[in-house]
């Protein structure tokens, strides 16, 4: 089991799409899930009904692992297939996160991800009240495969790094400091399960803020196996 993950949502420009995706799948993601530490890696596309196209998802066995020298490394020595990508990426949201709170094992086809501010006393409140009820009840609905709530890490989810740079000229390097990821087994299960249990109404009516939501689908992924 994960206990920490870092996710990255964006959109990207229309005339490097189609390079975009040979690139995210080619040498992205496996530049990142080779490395120490790092369990998975997925690519998603969106399913409508969210700001942004596209979703990575990363496990790693602790949080640390996203700040490891290794990984430092690779964004500070970009290769020089992500610096020609890169500089156009659009609406880019970066974390990386204590996986506070799950639920299930399964990898679900299509997942549903809550982004939303809550800070300090407030942030715990709304967490303890997603973790007692909502959360579990969601992982009983019919075709909801996980749920987890995370934590971002301010620090870790901004560093200043080469790719960072090239990021900040594009648009900026924006950050969630809470998630709920849901995954199931396919749209036509998670919405209705989202709409019914966890809409944004309810956790505005608690207290969140700037809250983003996104439904997407799986287009791969790749283990660790080392």
């Amino acid at each position: 089991m994960a206990s920490a993950m870092m996710a990255a949502w964006l959109d990207i420009t229309p005339e490097v799409e189609a390079e975009f995706s040979d690139w995210y799948f080619r040498e992205h993601i496996p530049e990142r899930v080779t490395l120490p530490g790092f369990l998975s890696g997925r690519r998603y596309t969106s399913h409508g009904g969210g700001p942004n196209k596209y979703l990575a998802l990363y496990e790693g066995v602790a949080k640390e692992v996203f700040a490891s020298e290794a990984y430092r490394e690779r964004l500070d020595v970009p290769t020089e297939w992500t610096t020609r990508i890169m500089p156009h990426f659009r609406n880019f949201a970066r974390s990386v996160f204590d996986v506070r709170f799950e639920l299930g094992n399964q990898y679900g086809g299509t997942v549903a991800t809550i982004r939303y501010d809550a800070p300090g006393a407030l942030g715990t409140g709304l967490a303890n009240w997603l973790e007692g009820q909502v959360l579990p009840a969601l992982a009983e609905h019919s075709g909801i495969c996980r749920v987890r709530l995370l934590e971002g890490d301010e620090d870790q989810s901004k560093p200043k790094t080469q790719e960072a740079q090239m990021r900040e000229g594009a648009g900026g390097n924006a950050w969630a400091p809470w998630t709920v990821c849901i995954e199931s087994i396919g749209i036509d299960w998670l919405r209705p399960a989202m709409t019914e249990m966890l809409p944004d109404r309810a956790l505005a009516e608690h207290g969140a803020t700037d809250i983003v939501t996104g439904y997407y689908d799986l287009v791969f992924g790749m283990e660790n196996r080392d």
